[in-house]
């Protein structure tokens, strides 16, 4: 008799993401920037080397189109600001009569 493995497939979203040409990595960081941490704070979390940084960021800024690191930060703050749906009033549920 032979086995037969079933195989499950868990997919899963991945939330809210700033803007699909960046990577995963490059929301992290940018999430972490936007979020009051340093560079150096960022490179020290994600053990990255500040030339790798320094090259993810300039990418960032190409892909979005910002023309420094101030606007490109400013930019994920609004764009985390637009995708947070959090419900934090409670008249905002529904009311149980």
């Amino acid at each position: 008799m032979k086995n037969e493995h079933n195989v499950i497939s868990i997919s899963r979203s991945s939330g809210f993401q700033m803007d699909p040409n960046l990577t995963s990595e490059e929301s992290i960081i940018l999430r972490a920037l936007a979020g009051g941490r340093t560079d150096r704070q960022v490179c020290n979390d994600l053990r990255m080397a500040p030339t790798i940084f320094l090259r993810l960021m300039h990418g960032m800024r190409q892909k979005i189109g910002a023309a420094d690191n101030v606007t490109l930060i400013e930019w994920a703050k609004r764009q985390i600001k637009v995708g947070d749906q959090r419900v934090d009033k409670p008249e905002r549920y529904g009311r149980l009569a």
